[in-house]
């Protein structure tokens, strides 16, 4: 039985490896680091989304989507994210709630 998508969303990592192989991405990665990015962790996640999709149990399918390049490095978890602590730091409580008189 194939997951939903509320279970695995391949469209979610389709989506980075589009975003990872598009041109303005490639410009960048070239721009900041002198190389273009093969983009092989993309390219392993969206193959493990479309394993994931064909396993019939639903939570061994998020136990192997939680192994993903995405989901340890990425995603909405802002604690993992790269750029915390290098371009931003990270707070406790939202600064615009802070209002300066």
């Amino acid at each position: 039985m194939v997951q939903a998508n509320d279970v695995v969303n391949v469209i979610k990592f389709f989506d980075e490896w589009t975003r990872c192989i598009g041109s303005g991405y490639q410009k960048d990665s070239l721009y900041r680091l002198g190389k273009f990015d093969a983009c092989a962790e993309q390219w392993s996640d969206l193959k493990t989304a479309m394993k994931a999709k064909t396993i019939s149990d639903p939570q061994e399918a998020r136990k192997l989507l939680a192994e993903t390049y995405y989901n340890k490095n990425l995603g909405s978890d802002l604690v993992q994210s790269p750029t915390a602590g290098v371009i931003w730091d990270m707070k406790e409580k939202p600064g615009w709630d802070e209002v300066e008189e």
